[in-house]
């Protein structure tokens, strides 16, 4: 017996930095690991979905079909995530996510065959507005990237703070200059 896992992340463009790390630290783990997960000699089959939520489908279906993988990891976007799902889902292959963990998969569309080894995506932001409601903070400015996981962020953050919300913005995923919004941040004051 082997195991092919399927490793589909982002590796390339600005965003890129996050799935190269996974990517690497999942290599130096199966490295150590003799080259075997679970005791079973194992193959990974490496593929960049360019944080493109179509490009991650078409790879997904070209790793459990042509590729057959047993197992599938990687994906850091939550876009992608929920444009991969349902090919994952309907392969009744396990998918262990080192990253994006959508609240749409991990809340009611809660699935067996989908295991978090991160975080849901409200999480840390729950506890934020938590923090942000004990510290006694009463108005507050959200920013987050316009995709489920920056929406999932303010909805976690507002879910558990209660204050007053100033202003909600979303700012295009891969941004890298932010000066237009801190200087709104500025003017709300």
């Amino acid at each position: 017996n082997e195991l092919k896992i399927g490793f589909l992340s982002t590796l390339s463009g600005p965003a890129g930095t996050i799935g190269v790390e996974i990517r690497d630290g999942f290599n130096l783990a199966v490295k150590m690991a003799g080259g075997k997960v679970g005791g079973l000699p194992t193959e990974v089959v490496f593929a960049d979905d360019t944080l493109n939520p179509e490009m991650g489908k078409q790879l997904a279906e070209r790793l459990l079909k042509r590729d057959r993988v047993n197992l599938m990891t990687g994906i850091v976007f939550s876009n992608v995530m929920l444009a991969v799902w349902p090919t994952i889902q309907q392969a009744k292959v396990f998918y262990i996510a080192p990253n994006a963990s959508p609240t749409r998969i991990t809340g009611e569309g809660c699935n067996p065959y989908f295991v978090s080894a991160s975080w849901p995506n409200e999480g840390h932001h729950e506890a934020a507005g938590q923090y942000a409601k004990s510290k006694g903070y009463k108005n507050v400015y959200l920013i987050a990237p316009n995709y489920p996981a920056g929406k999932d962020a303010t909805t976690g953050f507002k879910r558990m703070y209660g204050g007053t919300i100033s202003a909600e913005v979303y700012t295009k995923l891969n941004q890298l200059d932010y000066s237009a919004e801190l200087a709104q941040i500025r003017a709300a004051k």
